[in-house]
């Protein structure tokens, strides 16, 4: 990838700088159930002058600005003049968001109930048929008592966190007697039936095939397809030059993945750039992780019926392909969902 000059009549070049909140290194069901990941489109001076009229509206001084202080009541204000459709960000920045429970399970679905394990930055609507097997055992386990369900998710994480099962000598047989004893308490006889399917003889084959030979992008990383979709996403503007807080899981080889399989879908698009910067030196990449902190903030307080601030308008910064259930989270959020007048990931 080079952000070099250009032929003439190549395309425009997008700057974006990103960030993500609620990195979850791996442990898909712990305690963060949403994932968000932000990019916006400013000029380094842009961003700097942003930067410091945040500060001076909250006092931060010469601080490093961090979502933790938008999110404090007092503040809210401030966050909803940045974030609001009306704020200076207005069709300049986009989240994808992600239900790390729904992701998970999507993903143990594309291991033990398809035929083909995708990479890591495949989105985990990329099978429609895993998404909908996801859907229904996330219904069926909210069914059953919390400590059964607790189970078969932690199960599930050691399962798909390949380094994890590893360093603790996880075993698949372990795996299927967890799902075994949680079948066994499902009430219904079809659902029952559809639980004990994911530990099933074929079940168990796919997954000792994915534990013995792991795709090359780790399965448990929803910052991988969040990039994809962000890189897709503003291509339809012009080649993309992404400047990135500084991720481990965002490797040259995985990078270099998501920037071919751009090439391939939209011929002609490019991800011209890459670059992983230490946020405290980019206000592009501070500004990136306020709006993915607010959205993220915002988000899990409507989730656990403990939004402090449900009057902040989220929905027109929302990506139209987060992996999200809007019935889940409420039509507040997700009733009109990309609203921002920006282009769509398939445009042309």
């Amino acid at each position: 990838m080079s952000s070099g000059a250009h032929a003439p009549g190549a395309r425009d070049t997008v700057e974006v700088a990103c960030d993500e909140s609620g990195f979850v290194g791996g442990s898909l069901f712990g305690g963060t159930r949403v994932f968000t990941h932000a990019s916006v489109r400013l000029a380094p001076d842009e961003a700097a002058g942003l930067a410091d009229e945040i500060r001076r509206r909250t006092g931060a001084g010469d601080q490093e600005l961090k979502a933790s202080r938008l999110n404090r009541p007092w503040a809210h204000p401030v966050a909803r003049w940045l974030c609001g459709p009306d704020g200076p960000l207005q069709a300049r920045a986009v989240v994808h968001v992600t239900d790390t429970r729904l992701f998970g399970l999507a993903r143990l679905a594309q291991v033990v109930l398809a035929d083909t394990t995708p990479e890591g930055w495949w989105s985990a609507r990329e099978d429609p048929h895993s998404w909908a097997q996801a859907l229904r055992l996330s219904a069926v386990l909210g069914e059953l008592s919390p400590t059964w369900e607790r189970e078969l998710l932690r199960s599930a994480r050691d399962l798909l966190w390949i380094r994890r099962r590893r360093r603790l000598g996880q075993t698949i047989e372990g795996w299927a007697d967890v799902v075994r004893a949680v079948a066994d308490r499902v009430p219904e006889a079809v659902d029952r039936l559809f639980v004990a399917t994911w530990a099933s003889p074929d079940a168990l084959a796919r997954a000792r095939t994915y534990v013995a030979a792991p795709p090359a992008a780790p399965l448990s990383e929803p910052l991988l397809p969040a990039l994809r979709w962000t890189v897709h996403h503003w291509s339809a503007l012009g080649d993309v030059d992404v400047v990135h807080d500084e991720q481990s899981v965002l490797t040259p080889a995985r990078v270099t993945a998501i920037a071919d399989e751009l090439e391939r879908s939209y011929p002609g698009r490019r991800l011209v750039g890459f670059r992983r910067v230490d946020s405290r030196d980019d206000a592009r990449v501070q500004i990136a992780d306020l709006v993915a902190g607010v959205v993220r903030r915002v988000l899990e307080g409507h989730l656990s019926g403990e939004a402090d601030d449900p009057a902040l308008p989220l929905a027109h910064l929302v990506a139209e392909d987060s992996l999200v259930l809007p019935t889940t989270w409420g039509a507040p959020f997700f009733g009109e969902v990309s609203a921002n007048a920006m282009p769509s990931s398939t445009a042309s």
